[in-house]
This record gives C-alpha cells, structure tokens and sequence, in this order.
C-alpha cells in the first residue's frame, strides 16, 4: 500500500469514527450528486476510487465522479450500467452499496471488510437515483 493511500485511509477512518453529516433534503427538492451527494462519495470512496490507483478504473475524486458514475457501463458487469437514472434496481451502485450484488463484493470496502452505510446515507442515494441523477 502506497504512503498516500495510508494517509488517505487513515483521514478516512478517523472521519467516519467521527461521524460525517448527511445532508437533509426537503422532500420537494431534488437529491443532486455535487450538493448533497459527492460529500458523502469523498468520505466513503476515495480510499480506493482516486486517479493514483483507481479500483475497477473508477475515479471518485471531487469534480470527477459525477461523469464518471452516470451513463457509464460497470466493469464487473458489463451489461449493468454503474447509475441508471430514474432505477436504483438497473444501477451496479445501488447494488454494491445496498449489499445485494452476485457479482463483486458490498462497497464501501474497509480494512476489515465491507461496512455498510448507515441507512440514512442509503435513502440519500437511492433518492437520488430515483430522482434521475441530477449534477
């Protein structure tokens, strides 16, 4: 494991030990991925999604992750697109982090293995899948 990716793990364990807020948002508004979501990819993701080393050539990193999750195929399962707007069930995403896929192993992944969000989170992303994937 690189020096970076250590540090990066390290930042990653202490913010999630501190506990990270979840954006509220208003049921009339519409979840979008830079506002309410990328906050959240950044704390979870970025220990194995950044352009040094990228897992499944997926980069998460601020401003990036967007372009690259939307619209776009999934590595592992190539017939699954990784979000399909307006489908959480079609969305290779939704699968890793709800835990339920056959192929590939829960996300995010930890040191000691899979750690599921916390259902908060959870409803934030489904949300906004649901919502059509809004930038």
């Amino acid at each position: 494991m690189t020096l970076p990716r250590c540090i990066a793990g390290c930042v990653l364990l202490v913010f999630c030990a501190c506990g990270n807020p979840i954006p509220e948002v208003p049921e009339d508004e519409t979840v979008s991925f830079g506002r309410h979501l990328e906050p959240l990819v950044i704390a979870h993701c970025l220990g194995c999604h950044t352009a040094e080393e990228p897992k499944a050539k997926l980069v998460l990193e601020q401003g990036e992750g967007y372009a690259n999750l939307v619209e776009r195929q999934s590595i592992q399962v190539p017939e699954m697109a990784l979000v399909a707007p307006g489908d959480p069930d079609a969305s290779y995403l939704w699968l890793k982090l709800h835990h339920v896929t056959e192929t590939g192993k829960g996300m995010p992944r930890t040191p000691t293995g899979a750690k599921k969000l916390r259902q908060a989170e959870l409803d934030l992303y489904r949300r906004w899948i649901e919502d059509g994937a809004q930038p």
